[in-house]
């Protein structure tokens, strides 16, 4: 790093004091990931703000185990102490250990006793950083409901969310219920197609009429899943981007939302492995299915986010050799389609949709 941001950050970066891993530990914040040897003490210089730490141990063949995280809001200057635990093979927090002893320690960083044993988070070059802002820009510690979950996920997230099938306590909700309580059968059959009506209560009741909130925690289940290999994380990316792509009177309402939307899909594939995509992201064609919905739900009149949507399927295509199929090729044959979509029989819109995805059609 350049030596302005390093004085920037000795006075304001915050401190991570790591106290006896075992060597070998697969240590990680944010992209950054390391083995840790004998001298290894923590991590200084971390630039405030949102940051996932991870870490799992290794076996003699050089295996990662299953891995354990937490994300955390560093303040500017903020020392924060954990210490590992031979007996339960996993970090102590503060509350966990002596009071004192965590504030002595917190002195010798003052007199930066443990300054040699630190690494410095790593902003050279500058990509990795800037690629950990754009996944993560919309989770801030303003919204209202990110903070208890980021607590909530500190506390569970790990060994014990595997085995007692523990779960982290994203949003509730169900995407099969997105209609509203004594719904008529055709009222019931539009906003199962529609998602909209849900979509509007959720932005009302839980992410204070903000959808940047609802955005952040998309981001914040995309990065514990991606890093924290966390399953109840990606079932919530996947309720969340079902809604956003069945919401088509929302579409037309609310332009800017699902450009945004859009913009964080194209950054949280940009960081997604080979095999992650094929595995994990198109599994029972999840992926190309909310595509080819959120394609017909872009209204004919709204050429900037069609085209926007044929960029972000031109970069699937170009890396991931992934197409969605039955999707037109051209500007001019979406605006016929969605044209054409606008003229039809909302019940004649869904033929691809199957299984957990499918709309509750009422017969009248």
């Amino acid at each position: 790093m350049d030596q302005e941001t390093a004085n920037v950050l000795f006075d304001k970066g915050a401190i991570l004091l790591f106290l006896d891993p075992p060597e070998n530990l697969e240590f990680g914040i944010d992209f950054n990931a390391w083995s840790t040897g004998p001298l290894f003490k923590g991590v200084k210089l971390i630039p405030p703000g949102l940051h996932f730490v991870y870490y799992s141990s290794t076996s003699k063949e050089g295996v990662p185990g299953m891995r354990t995280g937490f994300f955390r809001f560093f303040e500017a200057g903020e020392v924060l102490v954990r210490k590992w635990s031979n007996e339960t093979e996993d970090l102590l927090d503060e509350s966990e250990m002596d009071t004192e002893q965590a504030e002595r320690y917190k002195r010798a960083i003052d007199i930066k006793s443990f300054d040699k044993n630190l690494g410095p988070y790593p902003l050279a070059p500058p990509t990795n950083w800037q690629r950990w802002i754009a996944l993560t820009n919309y989770i801030t510690k303003n919204n209202d409901s990110l903070p208890s979950l980021l607590e909530e996920m500190d506390r569970r997230m790990g060994r014990e969310v595997v085995e007692k099938e523990e779960g982290v306590e994203f949003t509730a909700f169900d995407p099969r219920q997105s209609f509203p309580p004594g719904a008529s059968g055709s009222e019931i059959t539009k906003w199962s197609m529609d998602k909209t009506w849900l979509t509007k209560e959720l932005l009302r009741e839980v992410f204070n009429s903000d959808y940047h909130n609802l955005l952040g925690e998309l981001q914040l289940a995309f990065v514990a899943t991606l890093l924290g290999q966390n399953f109840t994380s990606f079932n919530q990316w996947k309720k969340i981007v079902q809604l956003l792509c069945s919401c088509q009177d929302l579409m037309e309402e609310s332009p800017q939302l699902f450009s945004d939307f859009l913009d964080v899909l194209t950054k949280q594939m940009n960081e997604c492995p080979q095999d992650f995509f094929y595995d994990i992201l198109s599994e029972n064609h999840f992926l190309s299915q909310q595509l080819k919905t959120f394609s017909r739900n872009i209204p004919a009149s709204n050429e900037e986010l069609r085209l926007k949507f044929m960029l972000f399927h031109q970069k699937l295509k170009e890396k991931f050799h992934w197409e969605i199929p039955g999707l037109p090729a051209s500007l001019k044959d979406h605006r016929r389609r969605s044209s054409d979509r606008e003229n039809q029989d909302d019940s004649e819109d869904d033929e691809d949709e199957e299984g957990e995805f499918a709309p509750t059609i009422v017969e009248l």
